[in-house]
């Protein structure tokens, strides 16, 4: 395949929190909310030991703690009243702008030929707070970008807007050659944690966790590896409205997380695969790698059995669940990170899901 006028990802950097915790504390943490009855424990600790999870990342920093020394949860032993949703927002205004600053920093460091007056446009990505002005500001002025630089947010799509960030910074770029455009994501998904004894906000606190990914798009080619953006298609599956949600909340945000989610997706995932490649004339047989968002154990097995794949074309995907849980819309550069320095070449498969139920997919060459 021709690179010439080629859009890359030429460089892709990642951060956690540094407070971390296993699954098992994370279990008996939760098992211990005295509003939880046995029915509760037991969904929980089926839920727990089938997430194919082992640790996740906080900027929560009460777990560990004392009781009496809590500071985000009430620090008493029903951890109630919980915190209400503008104290979350004030946690992920301050966290963001500091994880988003780690991880465009070790952009940076990692690629000393990319320095930041070359960038041209900052893109933006979360679904966890909100703040004006935002963590993009933020990162204009630590790093002495362009105060005229190009901004833009995608905000509230959910785990798969990692994808349209692509596609803006893939439009941009074959607009202009010149433009080097950088997509910075942060998801603080722990900050909204509830206690509700209802079996969505029991999955989805089995699952969540909290990241940072930066990743700087143009026609570079890279110096050390990295993907060219081939094409991307996005599908609505039908009958799935109320299959996932996101909404905002008197207490905090609330999900809504269906158990048919992973069905959905294998379902349709092969027919998503085939119109993705189709698209560019070629077929599924021509994808070397896959990097599928690791929403949950369940999706990355459904989607596994419907493409009927051998158990390490996801080794990526299941690595990056086991080691930080779901990151939401910045998980997926985490995949692609971890590709970089595990995996081969060749045309690569990158897909996620998000509300709607929505699946955003791409087709990359991975160099």
């Amino acid at each position: 395949m021709s690179t010439k006028q080629s859009v890359w990802i030429e460089a892709i950097a990642s951060c956690v929190p540094q407070r971390a915790y296993t699954q098992d504390f994370a279990l008996e943490f939760m098992s211990g909310l005295p509003l939880y009855g046995d029915k509760e424990r037991n969904f929980l600790r089926r839920i727990y030991r089938d997430t194919g999870i082992a640790r996740r990342h906080t900027v929560i920093e009460d777990y560990g703690k004392p009781v009496q020394e809590y500071e985000f949860f009430a620090p008493n032993e029903s951890l109630l009243p919980e915190p209400a949703v503008a104290e979350r927002n004030e946690l992920f205004v301050r966290h963001a702008e500091t994880l988003s600053a780690r991880a465009v920093g070790a952009l940076f460091d990692a690629h000393p030929h990319v320095r930041p007056q070359d960038v041209t446009h900052l893109i933006t990505v979360t679904c966890t707070g909100f703040s004006a002005p935002g963590f993009d500001y933020q990162l204009v002025r630590r790093f002495s970008l362009s105060s005229s630089l190009h901004r833009y947010h995608i905000g509230f799509m959910g785990c798969y807007a990692g994808f349209p960030a692509m596609k803006l910074a893939h439009t941009i770029c074959n607009a202009d050659p010149s433009a080097r455009v950088l997509i910075v994501d942060v998801e603080l998904c722990s900050l909204h944690f509830q206690f509700k004894p209802e079996a969505d906000t029991m999955v989805a606190n089995s699952l969540f966790a909290d990241g940072a990914a930066a990743a700087l798009v143009s026609t570079t080619v890279p110096l050390n590896g990295g993907y060219r953006l081939v094409d991307f298609c996005s599908r609505i599956i039908t009958d799935s409205d109320e299959a996932m949600s996101w909404r905002l909340g008197n207490t905090a945000f609330d999900m809504r997380l269906s158990a048919y989610v992973p069905r959905l997706l294998q379902r349709d995932i092969g027919g998503i695969v085939a119109a993705t490649m189709e698209a560019i004339g070629l077929s599924s047989s021509d994808v070397k790698l896959w990097a599928i968002h690791p929403g949950g154990r369940a999706i990355l097995d459904r989607v596994a059995e419907a493409l009927q794949l051998p158990q390490h074309a996801l080794q990526d995907s299941y690595a990056v669940l086991r080691d930080y849980g779901n990151m939401s819309s910045a998980t997926i550069f985490f995949v692609l990170q971890r590709m970089l320095q595990n995996s081969g070449r060749g045309l690569v498969f990158a897909a996620a899901f998000g509300p709607g139920l929505t699946v955003e997919s791409a087709c990359l060459e991975r160099v």
